[in-house]
């Protein structure tokens, strides 16, 4: 069982941190702040970096198990969120749904898997894969709106950076992809432990007549 001292390291301190610095973030994009909202979303994902170099060298914890992807799906969602927002939309809802709904689908899973065998799943190869392409597009895709809306358009990719079908949009799709395969390797590296999940909250008929 997790106690205070175990849950407050240091890992999961900066992981605190990065949940925190969600609504900075958002409210920060909101009001036109681009040049600040990097900053936050950059050192939001340095502290991603750091929780799991602690992490190894201290070993990690049920807690950082679970709320560090977590971390990273608010952190990311708020960002891509924040992008479909920006002007006509920098990104289509339907991307932005995709990767949330794979996000909760799998968190959903998760967090069922520890309520019933009570071990928190890490996440898997193609899952840090996804994670890391998603950080770097979005801090890419703010830089180049910092760029933009500094007047730095020396290159058409930073002049098109507002635009609906720019290049934000089209560098998304590089997590996109990485979200679905990283979803299906969850299923796939999971199969036994989610089988025994569905079996053991299936209801039969004798056991609705032992509770009543």
């Amino acid at each position: 069982m997790m106690n205070l001292s175990t849950i407050l390291r240091w890992a999961n301190y900066l992981t605190i941190a990065r949940i925190l610095m969600v609504p900075l973030f958002m409210s920060l994009f909101t009001y036109g702040y681009a040049l600040w909202s990097l900053i936050v979303f950059v050192l939001a994902s340095l502290t991603d970096y750091l929780d799991g170099v602690i992490a190894r060298r201290e070993g990690p914890t049920s807690f950082g198990r679970f709320m560090d992807p977590l971390a990273d799906k608010l952190l990311v969602g708020a960002a891509l969120i924040s992008f479909t927002r920006a002007g006509d939309g920098l990104i289509p809802g339907w991307i932005v749904l995709t990767i949330i709904g794979r996000e909760f689908v799998i968190t959903s899973l998760r967090v069922a898997m520890v309520a019933a065998q009570g071990t928190a799943v890490g996440a898997g190869a193609w899952g840090k894969y996804k994670t890391s392409s998603q950080m770097i597009v979005i801090a890419l895709g703010l830089l180049l709106l910092v760029l933009h809306d500094y007047g730095f358009d020396f290159h058409w990719i930073v002049r098109a950076a507002r635009e609906v079908h720019g290049p934000i949009y089209f560098a998304m799709y590089v997590p996109l992809i990485l979200t679905v395969v990283s979803g299906l390797e969850f299923l796939r590296n999971n199969q036994k432990a989610l089988r025994e999940l569905v079996v053991s909250n299936q209801t039969y008929p004798g056991d609705q007549d032992r509770f009543e």
